[in-house]
C-alpha cells in the first residue's frame, strides 16, 4: 500500500551515535498494515537493520523503540511503548514494555520509531523536540541515578510536557539486567536493555511535544472505545481488585494454588502466616499510601507506599515474590525499600532477585564461599543484605560483579550453570511452571527467554480465563492455548496497550477501535494473522543469532525434583518438554527445529531481510 493511515505520523527517526548523523525516514504504510506499531513494527525495523550474530554490548547493537497507532487516543490504557534490541542476557532478541507517559510523550513529537545505533565517545543525551533534535553532552548527568537524572534533565523546563528516559549506575555499569526508566519508577525492564544503553554511552531521552494525531472513522472507533469500556466495568479483575490490591493481590492466590516459588525454585513450601506477611492486603494495610494508574488506565494497580521516610512505587507481584520467597525472605519493608534502590539504580527486579537466589543456593552448597563473596554470607533469608547487593551489583563492586552477570554467567562460572534457573539465560518469573503445562510451556517458548508476559501470561489460563480456561497439566491443549495467549500479548504489545485488559475482552474491541482510527482493516482475523507474522519474525531474529530449538526447555529441577501440586507430586518430564514443544512448532507452521517453513513464510508474506 502506498497511502499513509490515519493514527500515525509516518516519520522515523535514526540516529547514529558514532557519527553523530540524525535523519529522518519515512514509514511504510505497509509496515502498519503488517505490523501494526510498538513490538511489531519495532520487530521488523530492527530485524532489517542489525547483524543478529553482533554482541549485544557492542556499538553494531541497534535500539528500537516504537510507538502504536492508538497511542495518542483515548483508547484505555494506550500509553504503553515499546524497547526492542539485541538482549544483553540472553543473545536472542530482547522486546521490552512499560507504562507510565513517555510513549505519549515521544509520539507527540511526530515520530512513530526511534532508531539507535553505534556508540557515542563519551556520555550524550538524545533530545527531541518538533522543532529540533540534537544529541548533546550527558557527562553531567553520569553516575547519577534514576530519580536525580529525571529531576535534572526536567529541572527548568517551561514544557510540562517534558518526559524523560533513562539508566542509572546499573546500566552505565552494563549489568546484564538493567533496566530503562521513565516516570522515574516504570522499567523496560526484562533482558537488559539498560546495559545496552550503557554501552552505548546513551544516558537519557528526552522529548517534548504537541503532535496530535486523528480518527478516520469515528463511529466505528467509538464503538470499540465503548465496548471496552463496558467491559473493563464487568471483569472482576479489572473493575476492582486490580485497584483494590495491585499485582501483589496475587501472592496468596499463587501461593493457594501451588505456584508460589521458594528457596531458588527448591520447592514450593511455605508457612501461612509468612505468606500472609509478603501478601497484597498485608502491603495495602501497612505500606500503602494511595493506588494510581498508567497513562489512560481506568484500573489503577499502581501502589504508592511509603517505608519510614522513603517513598516509592510498588512493589509489584514478581518483585515480591523474587527477591522475597524465592530468597526465602519475608520481610516486607526490606523488600519494598530494596524494590526502591533497583528503581534507582536501574535494574530488573525479577533478575535481581533470581540472581540473588542462585547466589544463595550456591553458598549453601559450599559452591560460593566467603572467600569468593567479600567475607559476606549469602545465605537464604538474609534480607539485611539486600541493599547492600543491590548497590554492589550495580557498581559491580566485589562480588557484585559476577553477580551483575544475572545467574546463569555467575554459575556457570564457579561450574555449576544447573543451579540457574533461567532459560535462553533470563531468570524465570514468580510462577513455578511444575505446577502448570501451560505456564511451562510459555516461558519455554518465549522469544526473550523466560517471561510471564513474553510466555504469554499463562497462569491466567488455567485459572482465571473465563470462558478460555484449560486444564492446567492438558498436554493437549496447552500448545494451542499457549500459541493463542502469545498472540494476543503480541497483539496488546503492538497496539500500546495493557496486558490486564486480557482479564475482561480479547481482540474485539480493540479491532474496532484501530479499523475506525486507521481507515485499514483490522478484524480479529487480520489481527491473527500480524501476530503470527510478529512471532515468525522473532523467531527468524532469534535463529539468526544462534538459539535453537535446544533453547526452548526448562532447567533439568523442574524435571527431575518434584513439587507437591494438590495432593500430587509434580515434575515437568523431558517427554512432556519435547511434546509440548512439538506441538507448539506445528501449531505455529515450524518445522521439527522451530524453523518457520517455507509455506509459512509465504502465507505470511514476511518477504526477506533488508540489508542493515
Amino acid at each position: 500500500m502506498s497511502e499513509l493511515p490515519w493514527g500515525v505520523h509516518g516519520k522515523i527517526l535514526e540516529v547514529d551515535l558514532s557519527s553523530g548523523r540524525i535523519e529522518e525516514a519515512p514509514l511504510d504504510p505497509g509496515q502498519v498494515a503488517d505490523y501494526i506499531g510498538g513490538r511489531g513494527l519495532g520487530t521488523r525495523l530492527l530485524y532489517d537493520r542489525i547483524d543478529a550474530s553482533c554482541d549485544a554490548l557492542c556499538p553494531d547493537n541497534v535500539i528500537v523503540i516504537a510507538a502504536a497507532p492508538l497511542i495518542g487516543t483515548n483508547a484505555p490504557t494506550a500509553g504503553r511503548g515499546h524497547m526492542v534490541f539485541k538482549s544483553a542476557l540472553s543473545g536472542g532478541i530482547g522486546s521490552s514494555n512499560c507504562g507510565g507517559t513517555w510513549a505519549p510523550a515521544f509520539k507527540s513529537t511526530g515520530y512513530d520509531a526511534l532508531v539507535i545505533r553505534g556508540r557515542a565517545a563519551s556520555p550524550v543525551l538524545i533530545d527531541i523536540r518538533p522543532e529540533r533534535i540534537e544529541i548533546l553532552p550527558a557527562a553531567h548527568i553520569w553516575g547519577k541515578d534514576v530519580h536525580q537524572t529525571t529531576e535534572a534533565l526536567q529541572a527548568g523546563e517551561a514544557d510540562r510536557r517534558t518526559r524523560v528516559l533513562c539508566i542509572g549506575p546499573a546500566g552505565e555499569n552494563r549489568v546484564r539486567f538493567a533496566a530503562v526508566m521513565n516516570d522515574r519508577n516504570r522499567a523496560y525492564g526484562r533482558g537488559g536493555p539498560g546495559a545496552v544503553w550503557g554501552s552505548k554511552n546513551l544516558k537519557a531521552i528526552r522529548v517534548a511535544g504537541q503532535k496530535k494525531i486523528q480518527v478516520k472513522d469515528k463511529e466505528r472507533y467509538q464503538s470499540g472505545l465503548e465496548q471496552s469500556f463496558y467491559l473493563l466495568k464487568q471483569a472482576p479483575a479489572t473493575k476492582r481488585l486490580l485497584r483494590d490490591l495491585g499485582t501483589a493481590g496475587l501472592v496468596e492466590l499463587i501461593n493457594l494454588i501451588n505456584m508460589l516459588p521458594h528457596r531458588n525454585f527448591l520447592d514450593n513450601r511455605h508457612r501461612d502466616e509468612d505468606v500472609e506477611n509478603v501478601s497484597g492486603e498485608t502491603l495495602a494495610k501497612k505500606l500503602l499510601q494511595r493506588a494510581a494508574g498508567c497513562y489512560l488506565c481506568p484500573m489503577g494497580c499502581q501502589r504508592h507506599t511509603r517505608v519510614g521516610d522513603k517513598k516509592g512505587e510498588g512493589p509489584e507481584y514478581e518483585t515480591m515474590v523474587m527477591i522475597g520467597p524465592d530468597c526465602d525472605i519475608y520481610d516486607l519493608e526490606a523488600i519494598t525499600r530494596v524494590n526502591y534502590l533497583c528503581n534507582e539504580l536501574g535494574m530488573d527486579t525479577i533478575s535481581f532477585g533470581g540472581t540473588l537466589a542462585c547466589a544463595m543456593e550456591l553458598f549453601e552448597r559450599g559452591i560460593l564461599q566467603a572467600k569468593d563473596t567479600d567475607g559476606l554470607e549469602l545465605r537464604f533469608g538474609r534480607s539485611d543484605l539486600l541493599d547492600e547487593l543491590a548497590r554492589r551489583i550495580a557498581f559491580r563492586q566485589g562480588i557484585g560483579d559476577r553477580l551483575a552477570e544475572g545467574s546463569y554467567r555467575l554459575a556457570r562460572a564457579f561450574g555449576h550453570p544447573e543451579f540457574s534457573m533461567t532459560i535462553k539465560k533470563q531468570e524465570i518469573p514468580a510462577y513455578d511452571p511444575r505446577a502448570s503445562f501451560t505456564q511451562a510451556l510459555g516461558y519455554m517458548t518465549s522469544p526473550t527467554g523466560a517471561c510471564h508476559l513474553k510466555g504469554g501470561y499463562a497462569v491466567s489460563l488455567a485459572f482465571f480465563g473465563g470462558t478460555k480456561e484449560i486444564p492446567r497439566f492438558s498436554l493437549l491443549q496447552s500448545p494451542i492455548g499457549i500459541r493463542n495467549m502469545h498472540n494476543l500479548g503480541i497483539i496488546q504489545d503492538s497496539l500500546g496497550v495493557c496486558r490486564f485488559t486480557g482479564y475482561a475482552f480479547s481482540y474485539d474491541p480493540w479491532a474496532r477501535m484501530m479499523s475506525g482510527l486507521t481507515g485499514l482493516d483490522f478484524s480479529t482475523a487480520r489481527l491473527e494473522e500480524i501476530a503470527n507474522r510478529i512471532a515468525a519474525v522473532e523467531r527468524l531474529f532469534n535463529l539468526a543469532a544462534g538459539l535453537t530449538e535446544a533453547d526452548d526447555t526448562l532447567p533439568a529441577r523442574f524435571s527431575r525434583e518434584p513439587i507437591l501440586v494438590a495432593g500430587e507430586e509434580r515434575v515437568v518430564s523431558t517427554n512432556a518438554v519435547a511434546r509440548m514443544r512439538m506441538d507448539y512448532y506445528r501449531a505455529r507452521g515450524w518445522d521439527e527445529q522451530g524453523n518457520p517453513t517455507p509455506a509459512t513464510l509465504e502465507s505470511l508474506a514476511i518477504g526477506k531481510r533488508k540489508s542493515p
